[in-house]
């Protein structure tokens, strides 16, 4: 049977999984934000066709991931590997991923660019969903928002340390994808060595599920009050981010008339992820001991949205690293006491991946709606509307978290 794990994790387990995660997130959030954009740009043949190709890529890869996810969710509670049900998924998902982020180097048509991306989503999906599952699998409640600010921090310094290596093969867009598929990999490389995870008894398997009972097992837990607050919110937050970054890159270029782009990049990811490391560890411990979730979360989407309307209202290099601040601060500290919160709101031991994975279209379906909104919005009324949407769906997610009351 199932059950809450009490025992803490140690640096042995704690480290090879952030690993895996800056490898995984960091490779995606790399691609997304800097090479996508220029590749992008050399495929097509005017700015509104590059936007248009984003939005494109962004918003299939993220269709595919929401699929994947889910499903791997399903598959993966099922899982009876000797080191644990998640390990395969992960490895197999970084792998697949590397294989499509080395291939995006020789798209070099619209179709063959969101073909690649579709492919690189679907092991960002494998590996992302099940690596957050494991943390119901083998953290006890009272140190989830501790190893959960290593979430945070991976999904800051990841991109941070992914980027940077994309900026020093700039020079060459196919040797930029082949550099961040293989940080990917060796990223990993401790994870897959060095994992092990409790493995799930034959006896204990869920039923196999078919067709009906999967969709419907999807909708069941939405019917949990406090879960359903509880993807609302990750929704927002989610929206609110995405927002903030998919069209960044542009943002630098033609609203800030940022002379060198890539770097300007670079130095706003330095930026935010030094601010969401410094806070991710503090609001874990903060939270663990005091047991309190809601608060956090509704103070760090404030501070995101407050970023928001710093970058649509000033335009500057200056005004943009202080939002990179504000952006950082906020998402740091949502993304490691809102991860703990979610794990105490799954309604079913049983199917905490699957459950997560429905929490994971909360992570990823706002890319599919920031990636085509955003596209439409910076066309028809520009950059300033775009961020000022940052701040509007910042506070929606502060606002779905209040009625969630099985987590204080």
């Amino acid at each position: 049977m199932t059950t809450t794990p009490t025992t803490d994790v140690g640096r042995r387990w704690l480290t090879p999984w952030t690993l895996v995660m800056m490898g995984t997130f960091g490779a995606y959030y790399a691609i997304a934000q800097v090479v996508l954009p220029e590749q992008a740009e050399q495929v097509t043949s005017s700015d509104a066709a590059k936007v248009t190709l984003t939005a494109w890529a962004t918003g299939v890869a993220a269709a595919v991931t929401v699929v994947v996810a889910i499903v791997v969710g399903v598959l993966s509670d099922r899982t009876t590997h000797r080191r644990g049900r998640r390990y395969p998924w992960i490895v197999g998902g970084v792998v697949v991923m590397a294989v499509g982020v080395a291939a995006q180097g020789w798209a070099t048509s619209p179709v063959a660019v969101v073909l690649c991306w579709s492919v690189v989503a679907v092991g960002y999906a494998s590996a992302g969903s099940a690596v957050l599952a494991v943390v119901p699998d083998d953290v006890p409640v009272t140190q989830r928002a501790y190893v959960s600010a290593f979430y945070g921090i991976a999904l800051s310094a990841g991109p941070l340390v992914l980027i940077a290596l994309a900026v020093v093969a700039s020079g060459s867009l196919r040797l930029q994808f082949l550099v961040v598929a293989a940080a990917c990999l060796v990223l990993a490389l401790p994870f897959a060595r060095r994992s092990r995870s409790t493995p799930l008894d034959p006896e204990d398997r869920p039923v196999r599920p078919s067709t009906r009972v999967v969709l419907r097992g999807l909708v069941a837990p939405l019917q949990h009050a406090d879960f359903a607050w509880a993807w609302v919110g990750r929704f927002g937050i989610q929206l609110s981010n995405a927002l903030a970054q998919v069209y960044l890159f542009f943002y630098l270029k033609d609203e800030v008339g940022a002379s060198d782009p890539d770097t300007a990049l670079l130095v706003l990811t330095v930026l935010y992820a030094l601010s969401a490391a410094g806070v991710a560890v503090p609001a874990g411990r903060w939270s663990d001991r005091t047991m309190r979730r809601k608060r956090l979360v509704v103070i760090s989407s404030v501070l995101q949205g407050a970023a928001g309307l710093v970058l649509a209202f000033a335009p500057t290099m200056g005004a943009a690293a202080v939002g990179a601040v504000l952006l950082g601060l906020g998402y740091g500290a949502y993304a490691s006491v809102d991860q703990a919160l979610v794990t105490q709101v799954l309604p079913s031991e049983q199917d905490r991946g699957k459950d997560l994975g429905i929490i994971g279209v909360a992570n990823v379906l706002p890319y599919v709606l920031a990636a085509a909104l955003g596209g439409v919005v910076i066309n028809v009324w520009g950059y300033a509307t775009l961020y000022v949407l940052v701040l509007v769906t910042a506070l929606l997610a502060a606002a779905s978290v209040q009625p969630i009351r099985s987590v204080r």
